[in-house]
């Protein structure tokens, strides 16, 4: 057997034992997500809100998310835009991102933006495929608007395992 296979046999078997000790084969969780709600001290009775939503799949399997960015309350009731700007990872060994659907892959990265004018919600959903052989993955979407000359954003994390 060659070194590199040595390598890469060692390699995959510390990352199996790191998964059964951190939390077995498969995730209990049926998703990852994160929201995150700021108040605007510019325009009393309004909020920014920045939600991101993961799926909890095998990383074999098609990975699937949400994001979005709202502009809640009633002083104005709509934003001149709303965007939602989201960027996903995930690190391990020869990891990739392809099969997008909504955003653009390059190598372990995937991130995209979506803006509606004159509205109070940007929201956006889309699926990837992982290559290699993925350990962690985190997700990060930011909501921006602009309403009556004020601007402000939100930001909204995740981190799982794989």
């Amino acid at each position: 057997m060659g070194v590199k296979k040595k390598i890469v046999r060692t390699l995959g078997g510390i990352a199996l034992a790191g998964a059964v000790v951190v939390g077995g084969f498969g995730s209990s969780a049926s998703a990852y997500q994160d929201s995150v709600t700021e108040p605007i001290s510019q325009l009393s009775g309004n909020d920014i809100q920045s939600n991101i939503w993961m799926s909890a799949t095998a990383f074999y399997q098609t990975q699937r998310y949400q994001v979005s960015a709202k502009f809640l309350g009633y002083n104005p009731p709509n934003a001149d835009w709303v965007k939602t700007a989201w960027n996903i990872k995930a690190n391990g060994l020869g990891v990739s991102i392809g099969g997008v659907s909504g955003g653009t892959a390059s190598g372990n990265e995937l991130s995209g933006t979506w803006t509606n004018y004159n509205n109070w919600i940007s929201d956006y959903s889309g699926s990837y495929n992982i290559s290699g052989v993925p350990i962690s993955g985190s997700g990060n979407n930011t909501a921006n608007f602009l309403a009556l000359g004020v601007k402000d954003s939100a930001t909204a994390s995740i981190f799982r395992w794989y």
